[in-house]
C-alpha cells in the first residue's frame, strides 16, 4: 500500500497480482475475496489484474492478508 493511501476504501480497487491464478484457482480467489463484508463484485482476469468494488468500508490490508493465504504474489 502507498504511503498516503486510505486504509479503508468504498468504490473499486484494482490489485496486480504476480501471477494470475489457474481457471479453477481464480474461481477460488474470486469467491473468497467475495466473501469479505463490505465487498460487492470481484474480477479477476487471465493476466492477473484483481478489481474489487465495495459498497461498505473495505480495509485493504484484511484483502492482502487474504490474497497472501491464499497464494497470491500482489506487486500492486
Amino acid at each position: 500500500m502507498m504511503r498516503g493511501t486510505p486504509r479503508t476504501f468504498i468504490g473499486t480497487v484494482v490489485f496486480l497480482l504476480r501471477e494470475p491464478a489457474g481457471e479453477h484457482g481464480a474461481a477460488v480467489v474470486a469467491e473468497e475475496v467475495g466473501r469479505v463484508p463490505g465487498v460487492g463484485s470481484v474480477e479477476l482476469d487471465d493476466a492477473g489484474t484483481l478489481v474489487v468494488s465495495a459498497t461498505a468500508p473495505v480495509d485493504r490490508s484484511d484483502l492482502l492478508d487474504l490474497l497472501e493465504r491464499l497464494g497470491c504474489s500482489v506487486l500492486a
